[in-house]
């Protein structure tokens, strides 16, 4: 856990499962979980659903969270929502209906409409603000602070067995943070770091915070 902070009163944790958590707020904050993806052969579709919400539900206990907000994509259908993975977070729903969820639209969003209503969702266009912070999907330039997604974005470092591997990571500028993407379906994408801004990457259990 690394706690950094947004604005001049507020400051969040970032944590290893690939979420923030805002004590002032109570929430855990996750983004692009992507529910319904079609994966490449070689996954097993069947338990990557049971176990991304299984650590959505380990964060929200070991934070004693009551809200969780999702930053955009939180299903990735493109025509239609797929039954059985809408049965799938409504069962998982059902076991933390006292949890307060709000969802930001992103782009899966914006193109099949907002997820069934039996899903327990308050879904919200981008640009809501809580306490001064801006919630968006898409990174954009605007006024204040926003918190976004959108750009799965990962860096490379040292790895064990290879010269390099990329790893998830947070992007950490005076004016945003962009979270890593929640699913585990895909890989993230490398992306270019601006000179103000830092990158705190996911090494198994921990946060690393680089230097600016």
């Amino acid at each position: 856990m690394t706690t950094i902070p947004l604005t001049t009163h507020t400051s969040v944790q970032l944590l290893p499962q690939r979420a923030v958590y805002w004590p002032a707020q109570r929430t855990v904050v996750i983004a692009d979980a992507h529910i319904g993806r079609p994966l490449p052969h070689h996954q097993h579709t069947a338990t990557l659903l049971p176990t991304l919400l299984a650590r959505l539900t380990e964060v929200i206990a070991t934070t004693a969270a009551t809200q969780c907000i999702v930053l955009g994509d939180l299903f990735h259908m493109r025509k239609h929502y797929l039954p059985e993975a809408v049965d799938s977070f409504v069962q998982w729903r059902q076991q933390h209906a006292d949890l307060d969820m709000l969802l930001v639209r992103g782009n899966h969003e914006r193109a099949m409409g907002d997820p069934p209503a039996r899903c327990g969702l308050r879904c919200i266009n981008p640009g809501f603000v809580l306490d001064d912070v801006t919630l968006l999907h898409e990174p954009r330039q605007q006024p204040g602070f926003a918190m976004s997604a959108h750009l799965h974005p990962s860096m490379l470092v040292p790895g064990p067995r290879t010269a390099m591997v990329a790893v998830a990571c947070f992007i950490w500028h005076p004016n945003y943070l962009v979270l890593p993407a929640f699913e585990d379906a895909v890989p993230g994408r490398v992306v270019a770091r601006h000179p103000a801004e830092r990158q705190a990457y996911i090494l198994q259990d921990e946060v690393v915070l680089c230097d600016a």
